[in-house]
């Protein structure tokens, strides 16, 4: 089963899977991958599911008449564009990308780093929408269920080197603070206007 991270930046969550690139097409500069896997619970207890993202792709995807598009970022830095979304779509399996890369240096040396296997994984920011996630119970799991997630507010998705970077600057979502997951998303939700 592949594990998820799960980690903090600024005002949005992350969460991190290496799904492995789709396709490179060096020549276009595009590249195809998926940024998020449907139906795995991850080291954060959430489960996200079919459709937690379609809400996001009709209002700020590639295909919206948004001028805040969701990002193609490296390192989930907003001063790092690498490109932009061709194609964001739900599939069976999860969130899956079309990316073109940009002719700036950040998109080149992204270019240089897929060509040389370096990108190899990817994580989505987000926003959590407190009445789209509920606790189910399982008795079988060491914290007693896990958190069925079935919509985020999606900002961004990165390439990143690896998904959970120890070097970052980032403070991990507390789980520590078992049962108090939803007082933690109401307080995350009134801190966070981004868009």
């Amino acid at each position: 089963m592949q594990k998820e991270q799960n980690k903090k930046i600024g005002n949005y969550e992350l969460k991190s899977l290496n799904l492995g690139l789709k396709d490179i097409d060096t020549g276009k500069r595009e590249v195809a991958f998926y940024l998020s896997k449907f139906d795995v619970i991850d080291s954060d207890n959430d489960l996200i599911t079919r459709g937690a993202f379609t809400k996001s792709i009709q209002e700020r995807g590639p295909d919206s008449e948004s001028n805040r598009k969701i990002a193609f970022l490296r390192f989930h830095d907003w001063n790092m564009p690498i490109g932009k979304y061709l194609q964001l779509k739900e599939d069976e399996n999860g969130l899956f990308a079309v990316a073109k890369l940009s002719n700036s240096i950040n998109g080149n040396d992204a270019l240089i780093d897929y060509k040389e296997g370096i990108i190899r994984d990817y994580s989505i920011g987000f926003k959590y929408m407190k009445d789209k996630i509920r606790f189910i119970e399982d008795s079988t799991m060491e914290m007693g269920g896990f958190y069925q997630v079935s919509e985020v507010q999606l900002f961004e998705g990165s390439a990143v080197t690896f998904g959970a970077n120890e070097f970052t600057n980032v403070v991990e979502v507390a789980k520590s603070e078992e049962g108090k997951k939803e007082e933690i998303i109401d307080r995350l939700a009134t801190e966070i206007d981004i868009v």
